[in-house]
């Protein structure tokens, strides 16, 4: 994947929680500053991609992301590697006093997976996404807690998008954690859909 999808996301939300803009307590969280501060570890999480048969969308049975600290001239940095078919794939570097990569990575590629599958514009799928990110709530609570976005539940657009109309994103944060996000998923079952992408935390 390239990284210039990822670092539009990233500029995208980071504007809407700067500027304030209706910004929600979830952004709060999942973007503040250093989120793997405290790990000197691989952190890994378990990916698992299923969907259509189509063109374009590449299904993942069993996979993994790695989110690893390395060291660089310009200070510490997060490796993003895609492990899948036992190879591992690069993804991104960032740097680690900036907000979690993980979720801007996983929000990425539901933004590819839905512009595959409804052959939509992804310019369009990401604002959308980023507008309800950025002004999601978050329950206060000890431990994990989940946030259900729903970003096309009002959209105009929404008799072109298919089960992907009904598309449910949940994110689940412990605030209290050094890496905060502990479980994403995308899901367009619940409205006939096929298509389900997780992330969940493994280690550390």
């Amino acid at each position: 994947m390239s990284m210039r999808p990822l670092r539009a996301m990233l500029l995208l939300v980071a504007l809407t929680v700067a500027t304030g803009a209706e910004a929600g307590r979830l952004a709060e969280v999942i973007f503040r500053p250093g989120a793997f501060a405290a790990t000197g570890e691989v952190t890994r999480y378990a990916h698992r991609r299923e969907g259509p048969e189509v063109r374009g969308l590449q299904l993942v049975p069993e996979g993994e992301l790695l989110v690893s600290p390395v060291a660089s001239a310009e200070g510490p940095r997060l490796a993003l590697v895609q492990r899948m078919d036992g190879r591992d794939q690069p993804v991104a570097s960032f740097s680690a006093a900036g907000g979690d990569p993980v979720l801007l990575w996983f929000l990425e590629n539901t933004v590819r997976s839905m512009a595959t599958i409804t052959e939509g514009s992804p310019f369009y799928i990401r604002n959308r996404m980023r507008e309800a990110l950025g002004a999601a709530g978050l329950a206060e609570a000890e431990g994990p807690v989940t946030a259900e976005l729903r970003p096309f539940a009002e959209d105009p657009k929404r008799a072109a998008m298919g089960a992907f109309a009904g598309l449910v994103l949940r994110i689940t944060v412990d605030p209290s954690a050094p890496v905060p996000i502990r479980a994403l998923e995308a899901d367009t079952t619940a409205a006939g859909g096929s298509y389900r992408e997780t992330l969940t935390l493994e280690a550390p």
